[in-house]
């Protein structure tokens, strides 16, 4: 009963995910949820960063990986704790209009790009 219980939530959740387009309740949530997880996905993010800024000002890249990569747990923390809030008060508005606490929105939607290859 209770293994059925779990199964049924988890396939409600990932079937209605889709319907949730607009910014409310069920979005702030399921935005939560996704921060939560993905959090620790800001070490590398902000490491590449560091690494792309870094190369252009100095050859020590090691320097810049390392800081990158304090910088992302720092940023990991923020991150997961907005997720927590999300998580914890999905049914208020607030911040108005169910916006996020930590910009952007999700972990991969901004990604470090080297501005000479693109890529």
């Amino acid at each position: 009963m209770r293994k059925t219980a779990i199964v049924y939530m988890v396939i409600s959740f990932l079937s209605v995910s889709s319907v949730w387009a607009s910014q409310g309740p069920g979005h702030k949530l399921y935005r939560g949820i996704v921060n939560i997880i993905t959090a620790p996905v800001e070490i590398p993010k902000q490491a590449r960063a560091y690494w792309i800024t870094g190369a252009q000002k100095t050859p020590h890249i090691l320097v810049w990986i390392y800081s990158g990569s304090v910088w992302g747990v720092v940023e990991g923390i923020k991150r997961a704790g907005s997720g927590v809030w999300d998580v914890i008060s999905f049914a208020w508005d607030k911040p108005s209009g169910f916006e996020p606490l930590f910009k952007p929105d999700y972990v991969l939607e901004d990604w470090p790009r080297n501005p000479k290859s693109g890529r």
